[in-house]
């Protein structure tokens, strides 16, 4: 089988207009994001789209009452397979799309994705978000097993492309009896994706933003810079410095890319969608190696 790609898509990579962050315009940012994993495909990489949602917020009902409207960090559990399925749907149709107009005869399914939480015991602080200027702090949960991941290599290696859920997961937890219940809670979408490009033995994990590459503010460089290809140990230190503490966004992705590559991953890149074709032949995007 072909190298395999695990990549890691959410809205606010090709979103430009602030009030598209929640509902239909994320959505539709998401899908088109879909679009440009197809330069994988012409490259002749086996490809698992793992994709970050939220809310939507054309359905007002969903929402509690307690929930800002403007908010886009929350989902109810009892909510996901459905929102799952419509986004899976509309997901896979961009990308059987793209692959219709390129000539690639190649077949795409949408999985439905469920992930089983990290014991309470387990958790470090990096598995909470938090958020700058004094804003409250939502809590997120750090996924520790995706489900799925057998029938994704059973359909990988069938020939699909595979489109599973992320962030987006339906959370379980398991009780004393070893029985699974949903719960509601907030998975880490680029740390779920990263979960399950381990379970996956990927090759690359990529993760998508809305840059080409991880720029990084330095005073003793002079200023702003971009980072190219650099080691884990390198990237660790960066993070331990506190170089990506400015933005969570950013902070998430690193952190994501890290937990990969130490659990054995083959190389993470971090780029935006539209860039993903030109960072595989070596000229944009953020590598990083073992």
């Amino acid at each position: 089988m072909s190298k395999l790609a695990v990549v890691a898509i959410g809205g606010n990579s090709l979103i430009k207009d602030e009030g598209d962050r929640d509902g239909p315009g994320r959505l539709e940012a998401i899908c088109r994001s879909a679009r440009y994993v197809v330069d994988l495909l012409v490259n002749g990489w086996n490809v698992v789209i793992a994709y970050d949602h939220t809310y939507q917020a054309d359905q007002p009902d969903r929402r509690p009452t307690h929930q800002p409207a403007h908010s886009s960090q929350w989902l109810p559990a009892s909510s996901l397979p459905e929102l799952q399925g419509r986004s899976g749907y509309l997901i896979q149709q961009s990308l059987d799309e793209e692959l219709q107009r390129r000539g690639l005869n190649r077949r795409s399914v949408c999985l439905l994705t469920r992930a089983i939480l990290r014991p309470k015991d387990e958790e470090t602080t990096a598995t909470r978000s938090t958020e700058s200027d004094g804003a409250k702090a939502q809590a997120r949960e750090e996924a520790g097993e995706i489900l799925e991941q057998e029938a994704i290599k059973t359909l990988l290696q069938a020939g699909f492309t595979v489109i599973a859920a992320a962030g987006s997961s339906i959370p379980l937890v398991r009780d004393g009896e070893g029985r699974l219940h949903a719960v509601e809670t907030r998975l880490h979408g680029d740390l779920a994706a990263s979960i399950l490009a381990t379970q996956l033995n990927a090759d690359l994990f990529l993760i998508t933003m809305a840059a080409e590459k991880v720029v990084l503010s330095s005073q003793e460089a002079g200023g702003a810079y971009s980072l190219d290809m650099l080691t884990l140990a390198e990237l660790r230190q960066y993070e331990a410095s506190g170089s990506f503490a400015g933005s969570q966004c950013i902070a998430s992705k690193i952190r994501a890319a890290i937990r990969y590559l130490e659990h054995g991953g083959g190389a993470a890149l971090i780029t935006s969608p539209q860039t993903i074709g030109k960072a595989l032949a070596g000229r944009t995007g953020t590598w990083i190696l073992p």
